[in-house]
């Protein structure tokens, strides 16, 4: 070996020998913020998990999550991977302007769910002709940003499941948001999956125009400029944007029940202190949350939701004197029983199109009928 091999050999060896000597005398983390999930805890050693060989990929994966100083390294191998020219790094496409896309290809659209939970929503409807009843899926960042993807990135067709959406549900009872969000400056967040409050603003006008109802006017309030989402925690790119999160601190409710959790605000401002900064719209995802606005005038709204509708509630509390939303992920409560409770006039499903897609409890709707 020639002397001027050494200092390198060493180096990696010194660096080696510190984060293995910092895995082990760190405290284990329960939960990663930046990657919004739980890690590997220290598997369970026994004769019968050996032989399985869940002991080992658990032992695997228990090293790969506890490693001193993960974030700064899943950092660094995004820009290493990035500087050689990719632009797929871990599902994720590095956009231009700053934009990360979530990868969705044809192959990895789950069709056959699509169209399931297409004639749940479709069933529950028709059950419910009495109601003013209407489907709005927000289309996916790239379909409506599709100039901004790498070259020849691979994107499921959106256009394709759109038209199946009016088809199948009805062209009356569908809100088609797409042409409105293409005329906003930024509809959808750099480095988060969600659309920006500007862009639910706009999906706002158009429900309005669908429903008969009078747009009301909002002026936008910087809740954070230092917004890094989803699809920033899953690549942790050093020099990743920043974006801002506006609010309407203009809304005023009588009380907001999130999960028997009380407040007067349908934002939650402790959020900004924590990674996930989306939360602050009603301190996240709740299994149902009941709005008491103020307002009087016998209408009452069902929204069926994913984290999409969390921005967009607000807009509607001077249009209902109740409204509750529902995440049947986490929801059980038989729905024709709330909505009786409730003297539901008015019904709103409201998710991300490939959310949608990807739902596995919208036949909930329909349990009990």
């Amino acid at each position: 070996m020639r002397k001027r091999e050494l200092p390198p050999l060493i180096a990696i060896a010194v660096i080696l020998l510190a984060l293995s000597v910092g895995s082990l005398l760190l405290p284990d983390r329960d939960y990663s913020a930046n990657e919004n999930r739980c890690l590997q805890q220290a598997p369970e050693l026994t004769v019968q998990r050996v032989l399985s060989g869940k002991f080992t990929e658990e032992a695997e994966k228990y090293e790969s999550d506890q490693i001193a100083l993960r974030d700064f390294w899943m950092g660094a191998a995004s820009t290493l991977q990035r500087l050689a020219g990719k632009q797929d790094i871990g599902g994720v496409y590095l956009g231009k302007d700053g934009y990360l896309f979530a990868r969705l290809t044809e192959d990895e659209f789950d069709q056959p769910a699509y169209e399931k939970n297409l004639r749940a929503v479709t069933d529950f409807f028709d059950a419910h002709e009495d109601l003013d009843c209407r489907i709005l899926l927000a289309p996916s960042p790239a379909y409506v940003l599709s100039e901004l993807l790498p070259a020849n990135a691979p994107m499921y067709d959106a256009a394709v499941r759109h038209e199946q959406l009016a088809e199948m549900v009805g062209e009356d009872r569908v809100i088609d948001v797409r042409a409105a969000l293409a005329t906003v400056p930024q509809p959808y967040y750099r480095t988060d999956h969600h659309w920006t409050t500007e862009g639910a603003y706009a999906a706002y006008g158009v429900w309005c125009e669908a429903t008969g109802h009078e747009a009301r006017s909002w002026t936008p309030s910087t809740a954070t400029a230092d917004f890094r989402g989803t699809l920033y925690s899953k690549v942790l790119l050093p020099d990743a944007a920043y974006d801002v999160i506006s609010m309407d601190r203009d809304v005023t409710v009588r009380s907001v029940d999130c999960d028997g959790t009380v407040t007067d605000s349908l934002y939650d401002m402790t959020k900004l202190m924590e990674k996930d900064q989306y939360t602050l719209f009603q301190g996240g995802n709740w299994a149902k949350v009941t709005i008491d606005t103020g307002v009087e005038n016998g209408r009452h709204l069902l929204l069926v939701k994913d984290s999409f509708a969390n921005c967009f509630v607000p807009f509607l509390t001077g249009d209902y004197e109740t409204i509750t939303m529902l995440d049947l992920r986490y929801c059980n409560d038989p729905v024709e029983e709330l909505m009786e409770k409730q003297g539901v006039t008015d019904v709103l499903v409201l998710y991300e199109l490939s959310n949608f897609a990807a739902d596995r409890n919208l036949f909930k709707l329909n349990d009990g009928q």
